[in-house]
């Protein structure tokens, strides 16, 4: 009698498991970037990026400031793309965070995601191996993931 009680007693008391926030994209789209910089490839970044009301030649200008980055003025190219963690940020618009915060109010978005990438290179001022990186940003707007900066 007192059985169905005790299940759903024990069912209440038990920890709430939230589903885990599928990144699947954002990880195969920061890997699609190096592929941006390194081909300088208009249309795979407009599919991706945050839609803007620019150019063709401004998106190619700024593709181009990174590719000058990694492949003429500060390094040699970008080789051994490689991810590591993802940072979650729901709530983004009142994040504490003041990158995703400010990100959030200037394209609407609720969750932000990151994700940190490392690639190999040569440093062309001393010639030395150098390895460089940071974070992919990736925000969740209208259930599509979009870009919201290049490397």
């Amino acid at each position: 009698m007192f059985k169905p009680f005790l299940t759903l007693a024990i069912l209440l008391s038990a920890p709430l498991v939230q589903a885990e926030l599928d990144v699947s994209i954002p990880k195969k789209n920061c890997l699609k970037v190096a592929e941006v910089v390194r081909n300088q490839d208009v249309v795979l970044l407009k599919s991706m990026y945050m839609p803007l009301n620019v150019t063709e030649q401004q998106y190619k200008e700024f593709i181009k400031k990174k590719y000058d980055w990694a492949f003429v003025n500060s390094y040699t190219g970008i080789n051994e793309f490689t991810l590591g963690e993802v940072t979650v940020f729901e709530n983004a618009k009142n994040s504490k965070n003041n990158t995703v915060q400010r990100s959030a109010l200037r394209w609407g978005h609720d969750l932000e995601v990151w994700v940190k990438y490392a690639f190999e290179s040569t440093n062309r001022n001393t010639n030395a191996p150098a390895t460089n990186g940071g974070f992919c940003r990736f925000a969740m707007l209208d259930n599509t993931w979009y870009m919201v900066n290049l490397l």
